[in-house]
């Protein structure tokens, strides 16, 4: 099934400068399976923050389905 990443902040470095792409995944995939398949290791990522199906923050097992748009947001600091 088609889902699209979006990537936001400076994690669009691992789409080198894009925001978004269209990938194929299988059935029953999580959003962690998802990242994985376009090389990103959330656990490995010290500024992964969280992940948004269809604009709805949700946790990093959620289950895709065709058609979702997947955003991962980078933690936010400041000072």
């Amino acid at each position: 099934m088609k889902i699209t990443i979006s990537l936001r902040g400076h994690l669009i470095k691992y789409f080198n400068g894009e925001k978004s792409k269209e990938i194929e995944v299988k059935e029953g995939a999580t959003c962690d399976d998802a990242l994985k398949a376009v090389g990103i290791n959330y656990k490995e990522t010290k500024s992964f923050g969280f992940v948004a199906i269809n604009s709805h923050k949700v946790l990093i097992d959620a289950v895709l389905k065709e058609g979702d748009d997947l955003k991962a947001y980078p933690k936010i600091s400041g000072g």
